[in-house]
């Protein structure tokens, strides 16, 4: 099959050339830009029965809209003793308040339904149709005046304020961009309102709030996917010219690999276009550094064979046509390796990994398709220039090429200092196999203990990732100074009864019934507080808060018990109108009011002590739900909503995902080695030998980022385990079957030990560079500003480098050794399947004069 290939390609070169330019140009043509077919949000990919998007659409039903983002701004003076002054609360009125309700209403003025809404028509959890972003409610500006939260934003010591913009959009929606910088710019210190010295002398402005929180997440994601872009294609080139030494050499792999990626992700936008595949932002940088990482080790394979047919004597067609029929193969399997395991992923639950799963293995898939037909054709173009100035010739060994064979500097190049180390290891492995075998292994195992011991110590902050300079950080430490720090994003409740309604006969007031239930339910809230770490309970009994002491905040009046509504006290037709009106809004707003589901659900916001994107909050957000649930009728049903509910499902679902994924990226690399090698003892040793890779990668790079901040490391991010184990069992049982390829070619000629040897001597120097610009360009993801990828860029490169230098050098050669030398009889007993070649060891070849490359 390769020979054939080899020969098509060598005689159709010049088609093979304008075919692949020609897709790329077609293609970028016909794509649509990608960030109009691309997702963002995050929990918008849960399954749909997740209980937080069922909820979501409990609530959408129930009040005739969706639990949607705000952005928050805290107003606070320090200085001051007594707090805020008068002027800084009529600063909130008469200027702030104005300028922010002209931009929302711009802002909603100005949003056409192209922009609004990147389709037409959404599909909810539930399956049903969404209003179309025409009709969504206006964007609701709220101060301390508010007559119905406005106590709520004005904290105890009376030294801050906070003004809330409720939006209609989710808190990761990327439509709050526009909003949040003008709001940004409006109070930043040379905003707007500083420049006309507006803002009272020692007044702090700071932003917060959700819709902040996942504008500084996207704005973070799109920074890092320019960056990593940048930075793959720099480091790749400098890490192959300093590699090779050769410009060309170092530009063929790269070229080929540019083109094949780009073609990759317009296919993927056009696939993406027609709903054919899903996309997620962000997608498109695991995509670019995956395909550069394998692509240019795929090539550089390629590349060192062609070298070789060209040093036996081979001319360029005969050298391009020989290197595709013996490396062939290896590529192939090596590659498919690698895109089973990454496409195991499908079969996850969480959608971006699903997604992943296949733009990744597409991409891989292109990328060798490339390497097998464009590549070779740019060799055959390049004819003796690819290797300038190392020679000037057809065969590399014939001449010295254009640089001075004489000089001090040639002779230096000219020994390869890489292969003379690799022979060094090659030789020690040979002769203390055991030694070297069991060291490495007792060096490692701290990190793989840690690796055991924290693999589920995951962070799920949103806040965590981004830097502690990013205004919606700064913004929460602000309202964790005055406000319970989940004031930002209470958890909803949602108590919902199918059979029975919460109101009395003319639905103005809470039956009985439900007053009982609410006090009950408030009373056992309150005698868990500290456990539960609320900070504060706010219902139809407590719209303003204050539950948790029996006082409502504000209130002169205790709760009425005929209404179950708190009522301020004074007397006139005026006042009671007042009341009614405020008696009314607080109805609506804690009981649901919409068409068929008027009554049915009763709602209660929850304060956490904890931020509610903090790793603590998911575990108090399990106890209270169970709490509530114990409270309430079996026949209730409970929902909670809010931030910590969606996470505590991401959490859920991701845990189950990297169950799944482990099991059947190792069980399908599995099947793959024992068709390849066809020896049980063998493939299940390269397995094992991966997998302990992985956990000593995981244990390492916990320790050094905790390490780099003890007080602050709230454990790895939680894409973290999912991706590293994936890629790196994959890409490392990739070099493991670039290994065992030449291992079982080398002993066809020198026996099973000494090919052994021979074959770790022949690809050290191949396999380690492949390596290094494999780790290199997972370095690139160290280049965004989002610590999750600060923390998985450094986990894949010190992985790959571990498989590189350790694992297929040391770990593999060793064990192979050892049982060829029958040190492991009883496990080539065990597995009767393997059918290893028992011949006596033939003598280790000579080493040639080490030559440059």
């Amino acid at each position: 099959m390769f020979s054939v290939l080899g020969k098509c390609v060598s005689r159709t070169w010049p088609l093979l050339l304008v075919l692949w330019l020609s897709a790329l140009v077609v293609l970028h043509q016909m794509a649509p830009n990608w960030h109009e077919v691309a997702e963002d949000g995050e929990f918008g990919f849960l399954p749909k029965d997740s209980p937080s998007l069922k909820g979501e659409e409990l609530f959408r039903k129930g009040w005739d809209q969706p639990l949607a983002g705000n952005v928050v701004i805290v107003v606070r003076r320090e200085s001051a003793e007594q707090g805020l002054l008068d002027s800084d609360k009529r600063f909130i009125e008469d200027e702030l308040k104005p300028r922010l309700e002209k931009i929302a209403l711009e802002e909603a003025e100005g949003l056409q339904p192209q922009e609004r809404q990147k389709r037409d028509i959404q599909l909810t959890a539930g399956g049903e149709e969404e209003p179309a972003a025409s009709d969504l409610r206006p964007i609701t500006v709220r101060t301390y005046t508010d007559r119905s939260v406005g106590k709520l934003l004005e904290s105890d010591d009376k030294k801050a304020s906070l003004v809330l913009l409720e939006l209609p959009t989710e808190f990761l929606d990327g439509r709050n961009g526009k909003l949040i910088k003008r709001v940004e710019s409006l109070i930043a210190r040379d905003g707007e309102l500083q420049a006309k010295d507006l803002v009272p002398r020692g007044l702090d402005l700071a932003l917060s709030g959700s819709a902040t929180v996942g504008r500084d997440m996207l704005l973070a994601a799109t920074e890092s996917s320019k960056n990593t872009e940048k930075w793959t294609v720099i480091l790749v080139l400098l890490l192959l010219v300093t590699l090779y030494r050769a410009p060309l050499i170092a530009a063929i792999p790269l070229i080929t690999v540019a083109v094949a990626t780009e073609i990759s992700l317009k296919l993927l936008a056009i696939l993406a276009q027609y709903k054919i595949i899903g996309l997620f932002e962000g997608i498109e940088v695991f995509v670019k550094v995956l395909c550069y990482g394998s692509g240019v080790d795929y090539c550089l394979f390629l590349v060192a064979r062609y070298r070789e047919e060209l040093e036996e004597g081979a001319g360029f067609d005969e050298a391009v046509a020989n290197s595709l029929t013996k490396v062939g193969h290896a590529l192939v399997a090596s590659a498919g390796t690698v895109i089973c395991g990454i496409g195991m992923m499908v079969f996850a639950e969480f959608g971006k990994f699903r997604q992943a799963g296949v733009a990744i293995s597409l991409g891989l898939t292109i990328v060798l398709i490339a390497s097998l037909t464009f590549t070779p054709s740019l060799l055959r173009l390049s004819r003796r220039w690819a290797f300038w100035p190392r020679i000037a010739g057809e065969s590399p060994a014939r001449t010295a090429g254009w640089v001075s064979a004489t000089s001090l500097w040639t002779r230096f190049l000219e020994r390869n200092w890489g292969q003379l180390i690799w022979n060094s290891v090659s030789e020690m492995v040979r002769r203390r196999p055991g030694t070297v075998l069991v060291t490495s292994t007792l060096i490692m195992l701290p990190f793989a203990w840690v690796g055991v011991q924290f693999h589920s110590h995951l962070s799920y902050g949103l806040l965590s990732e981004l830097p502690r300079d990013t205004a919606s950080v700064i913004g929460a430490a602000a309202v964790a100074d005055h406000f319970a720090p989940g004031m930002t994003g209470p958890m909803t409740v949602l108590l919902y009864s199918p059979n029975s309604n919460f109101l009395n006969e003319d639905d103005l007031e809470l039956s009985d019934d439900s007053k009982d239930l609410m006090n009950k339910l408030t009373d056992q809230l309150r005698e868990r507080r500290e456990r539960l770490q609320i900070a504060d309970v706010r219902s139809l009994l407590f719209p303003y808060g204050g539950a948790l002491t029996g006082i409502a905040k504000g209130e002169s009046a205790k709760s009425d018990s005929d209404s179950g509504v708190v009522q301020a006290s004074g007397g006139g037709l005026a006042q009671r109108l007042k009341d009614r009106i405020e008696k009314q809004r607080t109805l609506n707003h804690y009981v649901s009011s919409h068409e068929n589901w008027k009554g049915k659900v009763l709602r209660l916001d929850l304060v956490m002590e904890e931020d509610p994107f903090a790793r603590n909050s998911i575990a108090q957000f399990e106890s209270i739900r169970n709490s509530i649930q114990a409270a309430v009728p079996a026949s209730m049903e409970v929902h909670a909503i809010g931030p910590t509910a969606n996470i505590r499902d991401l959490k859920v679902v991701t845990d189950r995902d990297q169950i799944t994924i482990d099991v059947l990226v190792l069980t399908a690399v599995l099947v793959i080695l024992l068709v390849l090698l066809r020896r049980v003892t063998i493939s299940l040793y390269l397995i094992v030998s991966v997998f302990f890779s992985y956990l000593v990668t995981l244990g390492f790079t916990f320790t050094v980022f905790w390490m780099l901040d003890p007080s602050g490391f709230g454990g790895l991010d939680w894409k973290v385990p999912v991706y590293l184990f994936t890629i790196l069992i994959a890409v490392g049982e990739d070099y493991n079957i670039f290994l065992m390829t030449r291992i079982d070619e080398e002993q066809r000629i020198h026996g099973p030990t000494a090919g052994v040897i021979s074959a770790l001597r022949k690809t050290g120097s191949i396999i380690s560079s492949c390596g290094i610009i494999m780790a290199g360009t997972f370095c690139s993801l160290l280049a965004g500003s989002l610590v999750g990828l600060h923390q998985l860029g450094f986990a894949l490169a010190a992985g790959v480098l571990l498989d590189t230098f350790v694992v297929r050098p040391i770990l593999v050669p060793s064990f192979l050794v050892l049982l060829h030398n029958g040190r492991f009889n009883s496990l080539r007993q065990l597995f009767a399947m393997d059918s290893d070649i028992l011949a006596v060891p033939a003598e280790i070849p000579a080493q040639p004069e080490v030559g440059g490359e």
